[in-house]
This record gives C-alpha cells, sequence and structure tokens, in this order.
C-alpha cells in the first residue's frame, strides 16, 4: 500500500517552524550598543522603530505588496489595521487637516504614544509569535528594549521637568505639583474673566456655568446648556489639571488652554455671542475694569488678551495633595486596603498606558471601540465623530482625547456622551471597550473606591468630599 506523502505545507511548516525560533532567539539575544546622549538616543530608537515595528505600526505608510495576496493578504490587511488601531507611531491626527507636510514632519512621537510603547517594551508583548513566524528578525533584543525605555525616559522626563516634576520619568503616573508658575496679574485678571457672563450673547453663561469650581471643574451635567437653553453634543470635561493636556476639547481641535478660551463665546450652542467685536464693545463700557485690564495687557481688549487671561487662570487650577498622590510619594498608609487593591487592578489591567503622566490623562487619543462595539444599539450623533472632526481622517473617526482621572468621582456623568452616572459602572464599561475583559463586582467596587482617592486640592483647600461621596456608586 502506498504510503501518502503529508501536505507540502506541513512539510514547510515543519522545517521552518524549529528555524524561525532559533533565528527569533539569535535576535533576541544579539547585542546592540545603547548610546548615551539624548540625540543619540533618539536616532538609536527611531532606528528600531522603523525596523521592528513601522510596517504595522506607522500610518504613513503604505500596505506592502503582498497584502495583495489572495487570501493571506486579507489577513495581513487586518493585521496592519488593527495594529494601526492599537498603536500608531507618529499618530498626528490631533496636528488637525490644516498642519503643514514640514510640521507633520517635524513633530515628535506624542507622550501617550511613548508611555503606550514603554508598556508594551517591558511586557515583551510584541510581536506576537504568528507574526515572527512569517518575518523572522522582527522580535525586539534586550538592548533594543532597553533602547526604547531609554528614549521613553529621557523624553518623558524633558517633559515632566517642565512642570517641576523631578525623577518620575520611569513611571507612568506622577503626583500633582503643588503649583507650576503663572503670572499673578494676568490670573486675577482671568479669574474676573472666567465668571463673567458678558462674553455670551445675552449675558446668561459664563466659563465657570459649564466648569463650576464647586463641581469639579464640570456642570455635572450630560450635556451643558448654552445660550437659549441649547444643548452641546459632549460631556462638558473638567477644566481642572487641563494644563497638562496635549490638546483640548474631546476632538483636540484646541491647541492649548487660550485657544480653548476662544472657541464657547463664538459657538452657537453655548454663548453664541455673534463676534469677538461685539464681546469687546460690552468690556470697554466697564471703565473700572478697563482700568485694571490695560495696566496689565496695554494693547487693551481683544479675542487674544482676553483669552490669555483667563488661560493664565486656568494655569492655577490644578489639584495636587490627593491620598493617591501621598500614596505616591511614599505614604503607604494613605489608601485604604480596598484602594490599594483598586490600584492593584488599575496596573495589572494596563489602565495606566492610556491615563498616564500627573494628569492621569489627557496625553493621547484613543478610540471608545477598541475592543467592542461601544457604540452597539444606539445611532451615532456628531459628537460621537471624536478626533476625525478636527483631523478630518476618516480613521480618527470616533477616537477621543483620553480625560483625566483626577478628581473623578466629582465629575460625573462619564465619557464623552455622558452615558454613565458611577464611577462603577464607568470602569465597567472601558474595560470592555477598552481592555476586552470583564471584572467581578467586588473588583469592580475596589477600582471605583481607588478612583474616589484621587480627589485632591484647590488653591490649598479640599473639595467637596461631600460631593465626592455622593458621586461614588
Amino acid at each position: 500500500m502506498k504510503r501518502k506523502r503529508p501536505p507540502r505545507l506541513l512539510v514547510i511548516a515543519a522545517i521552518l517552524l524549529p528555524l524561525a525560533v532559533l533565528v527569533t532567539m539569535a535576535v533576541r539575544q544579539a547585542p546592540r550598543q545603547v548610546p548615551s546622549e539624548p540625540a543619540a538616543v533618539r536616532a538609536a530608537a527611531m532606528a528600531v522603530l522603523e525596523s521592528k515595528c513601522a510596517d504595522c505600526h506607522d500610518s504613513r505608510k503604505g500596505l506592502p505588496f503582498y497584502a495583495q495576496i489572495p487570501g493571506a493578504g486579507g489577513v495581513i490587511r487586518r493585521d496592519i489595521e488593527e495594529g494601526l488601531r492599537h498603536w500608531d507611531v507618529y499618530d498626528t491626527g490631533h496636528l488637525g487637516a490644516a498642519a503643514t507636510a514640514e510640521r507633520r514632519a517635524a513633530e515628535e512621537v506624542p507622550l501617550g504614544r511613548l508611555v503606550k510603547l514603554r508598556a508594551t517594551v517591558t511586557a515583551d508583548t510584541m510581536p506576537p509569535l504568528k507574526y515572527q513566524l512569517i518575518h523572522w528578525g522582527t522580535s525586539l533584543s534586550a538592548s533594543e528594549r532597553l533602547i526604547l525605555n531609554t528614549w521613553v525616559g529621557q523624553t518623558f522626563g524633558a517633559w515632566l521637568s517642565r512642570w517641576g516634576i523631578a525623577g518620575g520619568a520611569g513611571a507612568d503616573i506622577q503626583p500633582l505639583p503643588d503649583a507650576i508658575p503663572f503670572d499673578m496679574a494676568k490670573a486675577a485678571l482671568g479669574e474676573r474673566l472666567y465668571h463673567d457672563k458678558r462674553f455670551s450673547k445675552d449675558n446668561t453663561v459664563a466659563c465657570s456655568s459649564c466648569h463650576g469650581l464647586d463641581k469639579g471643574g464640570t456642570d455635572n451635567l450630560r450635556f451643558s446648556v448654552g445660550v437659549g437653553g441649547l444643548k452641546g453634543g459632549v460631556n462638558a470635561p473638567t477644566v481642572f489639571n487641563a494644563v497638562f493636556h496635549m490638546r483640548q476639547f474631546w476632538d483636540g481641535r484646541a491647541e492649548h488652554l487660550a485657544a480653548q478660551a476662544g472657541g464657547p463665546p463664538l459657538n452657537p450652542v453655548e454663548m453664541a455671542s455673534a463676534s469677538w467685536e461685539e464681546i469687546v464693545a460690552k468690556f470697554e463700557q466697564d471703565a473700572a475694569l478697563k482700568a485694571a485690564f490695560t495696566a496689565v495687557y496695554p494693547q487693551g481688549f481683544s479675542e487674544a488678551t482676553l483669552c490669555d487671561a483667563i488661560a493664565e487662570f486656568e494655569r492655577r487650577l490644578i489639584t495636587p495633595n490627593s491620598r493617591f498622590d501621598k500614596y505616591l510619594k511614599g505614604d503607604r498608609k494613605a489608601l485604604s486596603a480596598q484602594e490599594t487593591r483598586g490600584y492593584a487592578l488599575f496596573t495589572d489591567h494596563r489602565c495606566t498606558t492610556c491615563h498616564a503622566g500627573p494628569a492621569m490623562g489627557g496625553l493621547s487619543f484613543e478610540y471608545a471601540d477598541l475592543k467592542a462595539n461601544y457604540f452597539a444599539g444606539r445611532p451615532l450623533t456628531e459628537g460621537d465623530t471624536g478626533l476625525a472632526a478636527f483631523s478630518k481622517n476618516p480613521a480618527d473617526a470616533r477616537r477621543f482625547k483620553v480625560p483625566t482621572l483626577r478628581n473623578v468621582a466629582l465629575t460625573a456623568p462619564y465619557l464623552h456622551d455622558g452615558s454613565q452616572t458611577t464611577l462603577r459602572e464607568t470602569a465597567r464599561s472601558m474595560l470592555l471597550h477598552q481592555v476586552g475583559t470583564l471584572l467581578s463586582e467586588d473588583d469592580l467596587e475596589d477600582l471605583a473606591a481607588f478612583l474616589g482617592s484621587l480627589t485632591g486640592e484647590l488653591f490649598g483647600q479640599p473639595l467637596d468630599r461631600a460631593q465626592a461621596a455622593a458621586a461614588q456608586p
């Protein structure tokens, strides 16, 4: 009886698999010199990214030629699309559609991308084994991992130093600083303007109407109410600690605090003023304010000066000295046993890779439906467009700036659409849609308890503890 030959593919796989493993092991062990100078570290890191990561994690690159192969090509295309959704090296959508090619080319890798890179490199979870078997030599060696982590630490550390935060670059989260530099005279004017309703068409809405200092920097409404009772399409984010964010608004359309302050006054569903000339004319009639203002801004009232003053006040709205801050600084008794368990769950499920930095958020844009369909069961709204509304790139649809978790117990309801009212249910939703996992009810309670420890102080005074307790599930 003639023996049947095994399928040719099985024979090839039996030969190539051990060889691939040997090659992979050799690549992992191959030494590579780690430079010391920051510029050299960056150059070495970019070389590693280009050779080992860019094929699946750089949206500037087109699909490889073999993605057109029938059958296998479809798998390759899906792998690359999924890779870009999880981590895009340059991720320049936050620069907007009007950004020049030169600016895009000069843009550094966003901080949020770097934190996620470090987490992945440290866990040694990329590339997947199935990818390595086809693309030999793509596994990172120990020295390449060191190069990437050194680069992340140096870049993150340089950014933290801007805020007077030293020695925390090796961690994903840092304590909030007690204060950051600001101009006292400008901030005093900005505080007056922050509560001034003359920015609105009918003198009924101020910045503080949607970002109350007594409500965690929000209004505790699902959608804020503007002039004439009109409502916006997204939940108002907190203004507290927003100075640490890479961009402002859920869709990132404002580059900094002053640009953010300039948005609502002319927004037809917020303050609804017709023009900045109309707003300036109101302030020109206030002799006392004009005298105080021109003493600081000799050029007088304008969109630029008014927004600059408000932004300077908002720089002061940082909320340090939470119990979690004290824990990070070494006081292990600052958190309860339940809160400590919640923090362990928070780190175990890699929540810190997105909720990073001193504000625990604001450094990247992420897909709301990364692991599961967040939008199932309801029609999409204009507010669901996310970053794509600013970048004009369809691939950025349903991506949103990661919100800060600082004082989150005070800022219900939650998420861009204000769809969740408790910390427990918000944690459940995020774990499902961002991480792809489900936790027990006890674990969710522990996570919610931990999030309650993030309430800090404003101007040296504890934020409303009664409100924090009321927001708990």
